[in-house]
């Protein structure tokens, strides 16, 4: 009997195309998930670089307003790109801080300086206005009176020339329009100096200067003229402020940093809150100020100026109606040495 076979073949081309068709898929749907996990990492990383420097725009601005204590907080995480961007940014605004809180208290201290020297000019020259209109109001008759007057002129124009001159070389100490003439020399013959022009004013006061050297020569370099006018302005104030009878003792001697000069008097003193302003200009304190009116105010700050171009220190102690303490420390090499460590 015959039979009937029936034998069906898969088509090997559909098949392929299956095959093709499901790999075309996979690899789409594929990628798409790498497209999608690439641009939700993209937008992650974007905002991890981009929050500092949100961070660093908003404190520009902060900055560009006024408020210079504004700093960049950058987190531990951050690149290390970013990192050194903040630190030189927060560096800047600390510079640009330290500038401008110079330059104001810079301004401030130039009007408070206009605004002392009127004050210390006025005086004199209300005293010779009144001095002038009394004498030609008819005083003049009066020999006397004129006498007295014209003299009282001649001490208020002294009072005028010794101000100027003072302000006028404090003013170039401060512009740097003066430099120091360092000379390797003994600085016991600085003292010497100072002591024999102050001699005549201690006579006549009646106060002893005694001066306490060491025995070898003592050469360091520094200015002779600068730092005998240091000395002389520390000796004179010594005796204008010790009564008669009174010793004013001066002393140099070496150190392991370089010298250090040492006027001490046995006068009134300065009261204890006086003390952090003396070397202020125009400063002349509350105590006997019958005699601190004879002053400029401006010795010690001329002092001050000086010392510092030396690179050293200059400090006061003093106890009221005991007397006062002035140490100036001068160290060996100026050169070397800087007046930001002198004032430390």
């Amino acid at each position: 009997p015959e039979r009937e076979l029936t034998v069906t073949l898969s088509n090997p081309f559909t098949f392929r195309e299956q095959t093709s068709q499901t790999i075309t898929e996979l690899m789409l749907n594929a990628a798409l998930v790498a497209l999608e996990v690439a641009l939700i990492t993209a937008l992650l990383l974007a905002q991890w670089l981009a929050r500092p420097l949100r961070r660093l725009t908003v404190t520009s601005r902060l900055l560009a307003v006024g408020h210079l204590d504004a700093r960049v907080e950058v987190p531990a995480n951050a690149p290390p790109e970013v990192r050194e961007l903040s630190d030189a940014f927060n560096d800047m605004a600390a510079r640009l801080q330290e500038s401008v809180t110079i330059i104001s208290q810079d301004r401030d201290r130039s009007r408070e300086f206009v605004a002392d020297v009127s004050h210390e000019l006025r005086t004199p020259i209300a005293a010779m206005r009144t001095f002038n209109e009394l004498l030609l109001e008819g005083a003049a008759e009066d020999p006397a009176t004129r006498e007295e007057f014209l003299r009282g002129s001649r001490q208020q124009l002294a009072r005028l020339d010794w101000l100027a001159a003072n302000l006028l070389e404090l003013s170039k100490l401060d512009s740097g329009l003066v430099m120091l003439q360092l000379r390797e020399e003994d600085l016991r013959t600085v003292v010497e100096d100072a002591v024999d022009h102050a001699e005549p004013m201690a006579e006549r006061k009646g106060v002893e200067l005694r001066t306490h050297l060491p025995d070898v020569p003592l050469v360091q370099p520094h200015d002779p003229p600068r730092l005998g006018q240091v000395l002389g302005n520390l000796i004179g104030n010594a005796i204008k402020f010790t009564p008669a009878d009174g010793h004013v003792d001066i002393t140099v001697e070496a150190t392991p940093q370089g010298a250090t000069f040492t006027v001490v008097d046995d006068g009134v003193g300065i009261d204890p809150a006086e003390l952090e302003h003396v070397f202020d200009r125009f400063y002349r304190g509350t105590r006997r100020r019958e005699e601190r009116a004879g002053g400029s105010g401006l010795g010690l700050a001329i002092a001050r100026s000086i010392v510092d171009m030396h690179h050293g220190r200059i400090s006061i102690s003093s106890t009221p109606d005991v007397g006062t303490d002035v140490v100036v420390a001068l160290p060996r090499d100026v050169a070397a040495s800087s007046p930001a460590d002198a004032r430390e």
